[in-house]
């Protein structure tokens, strides 16, 4: 019996050593989403504007599975003055996820791949006549 619980107990272990980075990562994923901040309103005068999407994507450090972070601002196009930002994360799953690789598919099994801190965008655009450029 004691042979038994020890194997068991080893396999047990194995198993959360290989899934643990998902894990851990999905926890931290989870908790930098809730924390980071929302849209974010830059200036006062938003009527009739002209703008353009820039970004720059970061890898988000101190994680134990690979988390990007775009960061977009969509600035005025006649003054560059930067109108609204908001934070896009993607997630791209564990060791597990990577290992198995279930027909080239590199996200996360156990959670949501992506965050979009950004969704009062397109209400902030049609409320207030903003033309948005390509």
């Amino acid at each position: 019996m004691t042979k038994l619980l020890s194997f068991i107990g080893v396999l047990f272990t194995c198993y959360m050593i290989l899934i643990g980075d998902e894990v851990l990562g999905g926890i931290q994923f989870g908790y930098l989403c809730y924390l980071s901040p929302r849209l974010e309103v830059l200036t006062d005068e938003l009527e009739g504007r002209k703008i353009r999407s820039t970004s720059s994507i970061t890898e988000v450090k101190l994680s134990p599975v690979k988390i990007k972070e775009e960061l977009v601002v969509m600035k005025d196009v006649d003054t560059g003055q930067p109108i609204f930002k908001y934070s896009y994360y993607r997630f791209y799953g564990g060791w597990l996820a990577h290992w198995i690789n279930f027909n080239g598919f590199k996200g996360p099994y156990f959670y949501s791949n992506t965050c979009n801190q950004g969704s009062g965008s397109k209400l902030l655009i049609i409320n207030n006549n903003i033309v948005v450029e390509e």
